[in-house]
């Protein structure tokens, strides 16, 4: 049993550590391939699906009227600095083409001279000042359709919110250097409202643009603001927008779809283990049903199941040896009952034999009629033995042995039973010694004792050599024994009893043999010398019972029982 268990708990072991090894790297492998896939979806799939979801949002525009940006505190400020900026980008064209300087209005001109006099006389601003005023003119008056596409671009091409898209567009107007721009102001300072819208307008007038063209920097500070909607204000006050939720609404998504592919995937790894669970059971499956089915082939475990391939081995060899020795037990007692029967038909025969004399002469002489009584009698005797055995046969295979303990003397228990086979020891001139204290108390089966005891005598004195002597011996032993937690304190007694005689030595191997069921040591066909060979089985069944042994041992000749029951 303890062989199993550790069969068991190996087996055990090398299954969790087969599934949890498996799990793992199953895991780890998945995770790195999940994280490059999802790096590639978030480089390359999910700008584009980002970009045909928004080109798909159209763009709508509201009036001014509508937008109501007048008393906007943050439009105000935005609509400052882009005039300013278009301010800027008008006076630095009129202080490089006189031209357009004669033709400038006298704020205009007050407004380009204040700024060539804070710049001086630097060179090269013909260039710069240019490409400022291209990148302030976001579209052409004469042509709207491509101020829109423009106004677009810019919102697409704008800063990415982590999918390839823009959801709060800018754009500011600048002028080449911040310092033209402080210029401008001190000089905007002493004109009035009025004055200053008008200079703005002829800004864009001179740039080719209008105010509706014009783009006035977002709010940055509206965070819901940028996350739903894409937006672009334009200085007249007029706005134009696109609905973004369909996209937010993907957006939003991202995590959760990532999550379920990436808990799709640590299923199929689990699944994948527990398929290799499956099969390893499959396996043993097969092979138990090969065990049980007696069939010599059987399928090889893999080596994960090498503690179960042994624990099978084990069972194996175990259940050949149980039928060997049932077989062998079978045969002995197809044997048995064959010599009982040959055996029986003897005295049966010789019986018959002699009661058919008696019958057939009634005037048969005293002396001789007596003789062949005599002889009838011996031969119903031994009749009765063998069916005895018989009985004995059927008793032993149909029930166990009952114990019922009392209180008795051992000593003369021992003297009793080898009283009893004084007269054939005497005829074999054999002695029979008892060596024993007396009295010797003991708590045991009286009855079954003295059958024990019977036995042996029987078996001592069948095969002692003529003129030895059988000892009988008898004595009570104390030990110490382990009491319920293992702790050898407790003292118990018991009753040795062994049975000793000179013969024939036993080799070892019939020392172990002479204890089973219907073995007979001397082999003989014949049972006038001889029981059914239950005798010693029936012994040690009764030992047992006790919750004793009984042992036996040969040297030299001298052969020794020894039984040995608690007292």
């Amino acid at each position: 049993m303890k062989r199993q268990s550790g069969y068991r708990s190996e087996q055990l072991r090398t299954l969790s550590g087969g599934f949890v090894r498996r799990v793992a790297v199953g895991l780890i492998a998945w995770t790195v391939f999940f994280a490059v896939w999802l790096a590639a979806v978030d480089a390359f799939i999910a700008p584009r699906a980002a970009d045909a979801i928004s080109s798909a949002c159209p763009w709508r525009s509201v009036s001014a009227e509508e937008a109501g940006l007048e008393d906007t505190v943050w439009f105000e400020g935005s609509l400052e600095r882009t005039r300013i900026t278009m301010i800027s980008c008008y006076a630095a064209m009129l202080t490089e083409d006189r031209t357009l300087y004669g033709e400038a209005s006298a704020d205009a001109r007050g407004t380009a001279d204040a700024l060539a006099a804070g710049r001086g006389e630097a060179a090269g601003a013909d260039g710069a000042v240019e490409s400022d005023a291209a990148a302030a003119v976001s579209g052409n008056s004469a042509d709207e359709e491509i101020a829109l596409q423009d106004s677009t671009a810019a919102a697409d091409g704008a800063e990415s919110d982590g999918m390839g898209f823009n959801s709060g567009a800018t754009h500011e107007f600048r002028s080449s250097s911040s310092s033209d721009d402080a210029i401008v102001t001190e000089a905007l300072e002493s004109l009035d409202e009025s004055a200053e819208n008008a200079l703005f307008e002829e800004a864009c007038s001179a740039l080719e643009t209008s105010p509706s063209a014009v783009r006035v920097e977002s709010p940055r500070s509206q965070e819901q603001s940028r996350q739903m909607w894409n937006e672009i204000y334009y200085a007249d006050g007029h706005m134009e927008y696109r609905d973004l939720q369909v996209y937010d609404f993907v957006r939003s998504l991202r995590l959760p779809a990532a999550m379920l592919v990436y808990l799709a995937g640590a299923s199929v790894v689990v699944g994948f283990a527990l398929s290799w669970l499956t099969r390893c059971f499959g396996s043993l499956f097969d092979a138990m049903e090969v065990l049980f089915s007696k069939r010599s082939d059987g399928p090889e475990l893999p080596r994960e199941l090498a503690p179960t391939a042994r624990a099978l081995a084990d069972l194996r060899r175990a259940r050949d040896d149980a039928e060997q020795a049932a077989l062998a037990a079978e045969q002995r007692k197809n044997e048995l009952v064959a010599y009982l029967a040959h055996d029986i038909r003897t005295p049966l025969t010789s019986i018959v034999g002699y009661l058919t004399l008696l019958a057939e002469a009634p005037d048969m002489p005293e002396t001789q009629r007596a003789r062949y009584a005599q002889v009838a009698l011996d031969r119903s005797y031994r009749l009765e033995a063998m069916m005895e055995e018989f009985f004995e046969i059927t008793r032993y295979n149909l029930s166990s042995i009952p114990i019922e303990r009392q209180h008795f003397d051992a000593a003369l228990l021992c003297r009793q039973v080898a009283d009893e086979f004084y007269p054939s020891a005497q005829a074999r001139s054999i002695d029979i010694e008892v060596r024993t204290e007396e009295p010797l108390e003991c708590f045991a089966d009286a009855e079954k004792v003295s059958r024990v005891l019977n036995n042996l005598l029987k078996n001592a004195v069948a095969y002692a050599d003529g003129e030895s002597t059988v000892v009988v011996s008898a004595r009570r032993e104390e030990a110490l024994a382990s009491d319920a937690d293992g702790n050898r304190d407790a003292k118990s007694a018991a009753l040795v009893v062994e049975v000793e005689n000179q013969g024939r030595e036993i080799s070892p191997e019939r020392l172990q043999a002479i204890f089973e069921k219907f073995y007979r040591e001397d082999g003989a066909r014949s049972t006038q010398g001889g029981g059914a060979g239950l005798g010693l089985a029936i012994a040690r069944e009764i030992a047992r019972a006790h919750g004793g042994e009984l042992t036996a041992r040969s040297v030299e000749g001298r052969t020794t029982f020894t039984l040995r029951i608690p007292a």
